[in-house]
């Protein structure tokens, strides 16, 4: 435990050294003030774009609520929030690897394992801290634009993003751990994120992390969802797992 604790140290040091948790605290919290904002403004924008156009859309475009705001957001951070999240991540295990680290653990006698899990932990830390205050910043401006804090499922689809972004990173270290290059783990994360996709048009994407993403935002106009909304949680997390899992096991066959 002591040599996990020295390397998760070591990890969260390089993390704000790096400016990494600067890079991800600003865009989740410009996420967190541009998301109120765009929903509350949209009705105006649609209305400038002419007086007949603005007519036609004025009628088909109600005004603005806090279930938009919390529509934005999820959209925002599962987009561009998991895209600087795997930008920021993606490749740290594999050039460390290059440096030859892996190496002097084993020469120092430390199992490779803790050197995923505190990859894993440092990153859970920071994700989390930075989500936490991004929340609370969001929550804010949504009081300030719509005169309320939460709406009804608000919890919960804030958990159901936090699952995801878990997931992101879980994903973002395999591929780190596998690929020779840290572009090449990156791009193997996207292509595998965004493949996960469009896989929810057949029926056993439903089972997938991505359709929680789905799921966290039709709870907000159908309530039916929430026992699915559930069961893709446990289903995420446990996808997590195998994929760090997978990590522990290509890790402990590298050099």
């Amino acid at each position: 435990m002591r040599q996990f604790m020295i390397l998760l140290r070591k990890d969260l040091l390089e993390i704000f050294r790096t400016k990494k948790f600067l890079i991800i605290l600003s865009v989740f919290i410009v996420m967190a003030l541009l998301s109120p904002i765009t929903a509350y403004i949209m009705p105006d924008l649609f209305n400038s774009l002419g007086e007949e156009l603005g007519e036609e859309f004025a009628m088909l475009m109600p005004d603005a609520t806090i279930v938009d705001s919390y529509l934005q957001f999820v959209s925002n951070i599962s987009q561009i929030g998991m895209f600087t999240i795997v930008m920021c991540f993606g490749g740290s295990i594999v050039k460390e690897r290059k440096k030859g680290l892996y190496v002097t653990l084993k020469n120092n006698g430390v199992k490779k394992h803790w050197f995923i899990f505190s990859k894993l932990k440092s990153q859970f830390i920071v994700v989390t801290i930075i989500y936490v205050l991004a929340v609370l910043v969001f929550i804010g401006y949504n009081y300030i634009l719509f005169n309320e804090f939460v709406t009804t499922y608000s919890l919960l689809s804030f958990t159901a993003l936090y699952v995801f972004l878990l997931f992101v990173i879980c994903v973002t270290n395999f591929f780190s751990s596998v690929s020779r290059g840290a572009i090449m783990s990156i791009i193997l994360t996207l292509v595998t994120i965004f493949g996960m996709a469009l896989l929810d048009l057949f029926a056993f994407g439903r089972y997938l992390p991505n359709f929680l993403l789905s799921l966290s935002l039709r709870i907000f106009s159908d309530d039916s969802y929430i026992e699915l909304l559930y069961r893709n949680i446990v289903l995420t997390l446990l996808i997590s797992t195998i994929f760090v899992l997978a990590s522990i096991r290509f890790c402990r066959h590298k050099e």
